[in-house]
């Protein structure tokens, strides 16, 4: 009677852990089966983005203001032609004209003016090196981006302005918005370095301009 029930009970305790190993196993090969069939479902998105490629000429038209030390904040209109060496290094081309107001001396005294209108108007011409330091992209959508950079720039040239001639030393920064692979957005700032001897003595002016233009790529 007992070796019937140890038999009874060692059988059964045999299907039980069958049982369970099946069990075991069909869950295993479910979570197989759904990590296999469970997949990210990632779609690469597609944009076009403008580039500057080398060897590009850039046409650029400028208008701002130029705040001309002793005489005020005016006007100011640029013509500029950049060759872009490559995505990094430019060389600008720069034609600019303005004119001087008058100066606190003359809105005080109400005298005889200290220039002429001729006088007052100011021409400069520059060459310079500019510099692509923070290249970036702009997105206005999933699928719509733009190139963008910060960059430096500085140069030598000639100035203009009181009947005189002034060699002048330009230094600055910019931001470019690539709208398409032909056209841009830019706005600048720079300081103007150059003598200026108007009122009797010699010395050197700090000249600051702020403009906004577009350019064209050919």
């Amino acid at each position: 009677m007992e070796s019937w029930f140890r038999n009874l009970f060692l059988s059964s305790l045999i299907l039980c852990c069958s049982f369970f190993s099946t069990l075991a196993l069909s869950a295993d090969d479910e979570d197989t089966q759904n990590n296999v069939l469970i997949q990210p479902e990632v779609e690469r998105q597609l944009f076009n983005e403008a580039q500057i490629g080398g060897n590009d000429f850039e046409v650029l038209f400028f208008a701002g203001f130029l705040s001309l030390e002793d005489f005020g904040v005016n006007p100011l209109l640029a013509f500029k032609l950049n060759y872009h060496v490559n995505e990094k290094i430019f060389v600008q081309l720069t034609m600019a004209q303005s004119e001087g107001g008058e100066t606190s001396y003359e809105t005080i005294t109400q005298g005889a003016p200290l220039l002429t209108e001729d006088e007052r108007e100011l021409q400069s011409y520059s060459i310079n090196i500019g510099y692509n330091l923070l290249p970036g992209e702009a997105f206005l959508s999933d699928q719509t981006t733009f190139n963008t950079a910060f960059y430096l720039i500085a140069g030598i040239g000639n100035t203009e302005f009181a009947g005189s001639d002034r060699f002048t030393f330009n230094y600055g920064g910019g931001y470019r918005f690539l709208l398409s692979d032909e056209i841009s957005i830019n706005t600048e700032f720079r300081n103007n370095v150059f003598d200026m001897d108007v009122f009797g003595v010699v010395k050197k002016t700090n000249n600051l301009e702020f403009t906004v233009g577009a350019g064209w790529f050919f």
